[in-house]
């Protein structure tokens, strides 16, 4: 049985094996294999449901259950996850799971954990959470168990000078978000994990439900250099940073010494030696209007300097 971190190989990895199962990573996609027979995994983020797919395409829906990606990484760094029931899981209770699941075409997590019948459940007021504290930050609707994590201890950076500024320029069509470094260097894992977060800020509204689907299981990156990030505009050309900041669909009077106070706030320590990665955009509707003909940006920086992911996401029409 190997259960000691994930084996990585790029954006290929397994986080667990035994003579059973083999749960990770292939080209981005999350999978399972039992016995021999592989599974996709992935997640539809407005329950969430996690979805379980058969290589005849046979589908199995688990509601309330786990985003598979943020599954992996928890395991991959020797946590634990809890779903919203309270039952906690290792990575061998959930292919356990899965494996239960598997072809029963439409199933709540509750009915799922009937394989683990009989286990007592975590203790505490709500799911994850310690009598007394507030209750666990679910990733889909599991927790994943760092101690546990909160929304105030979490890796999303609220209150940056960087918001207030960005205030100054409504018409900008940028969204940007600011997440911590939750592991000791950079490198694509480290970027994707960023990504995700910023997908959960970004993309949920006031009530924190999902404005956007995504999947980002389907994310794919490759590694640009930090002078291709702060290129200048190609008139007629891909949409990059600086074209989405200074050419929206509808005319602002934003300057390049906009863009540079912009970036000023974003990297206070200077822009050299940021780690970037630009993303394709097909795993999530929230770039459907910039496909349209403006174009579609997404990109995760890592500042070294003050040890934080700058995620830049555009997509806009007319």
């Amino acid at each position: 049985m190997t259960y000691e971190g994930a084996v990585k190989i790029k954006n290929s990895f397994e986080v667990y094996h035994d003579g059973r199962f083999v749960l990770g990573q292939e080209d981005g996609q999350p999978f399972i294999e039992i016995n021999g027979e592989r599974y996709g995994l992935s997640c539809h983020p407005y329950e969430p449901c996690l979805y379980i797919t058969g290589k005849n395409g046979a589908l199995t829906a688990v509601h309330n259950s786990f985003d598979p990606s943020a599954v992996l990484w928890a395991f991959s760094d020797g946590r634990t996850v809890t779903s919203i029931t309270g039952t906690e899981y290792d990575a061998c209770d959930f292919c356990r799971m899965v494996e239960y699941a598997a072809g029963m075409g439409d199933v709540q997590i509750d009915e799922a954990e009937q394989i683990f019948r009989g286990r007592p459940k975590k203790k505490g007021p709500e799911a994850g959470s310690k009598s007394g504290e507030a209750p666990a930050y679910y990733i889909g609707s599991g927790a994943v168990n760092e101690g546990p994590v909160r929304p105030e201890a979490g890796w999303l950076i609220e209150d940056d000078p960087f918001y207030r500024l960005i205030g100054n320029y409504p018409d900008c069509v940028i969204d940007y978000c600011l997440v911590k470094n939750g592991r000791t260097t950079g490198g694509y894992d480290a970027h994707r994990n960023a990504l995700l977060w910023a997908c959960r800020k970004l993309f949920a509204d006031e009530d924190d439900e999902a404005s956007w689907h995504y999947d980002i299981g389907r994310a794919d990156a490759e590694q640009i250099s930090s002078e291709a990030l702060f290129g200048p505009v190609e008139h007629g050309g891909e949409l990059n940073y600086r074209k989405a900041f200074l050419e929206p669909p509808y005319t602002s009077r934003y300057t390049d010494a906009d863009f540079e106070a912009v970036n000023a706030a974003l990297f206070p320590e200077g822009t050299e030696g940021l780690e970037v990665y630009r993303w394709n955009t097909g795993w999530s509707d929230y770039f459907d209007d910039g496909r349209e003909w403006w174009g579609t940006l997404c990109l995760t920086v890592y500042d070294k300097k003050v040890d934080r992911f700058v995620v830049i996401m555009a997509s806009a029409t007319d």
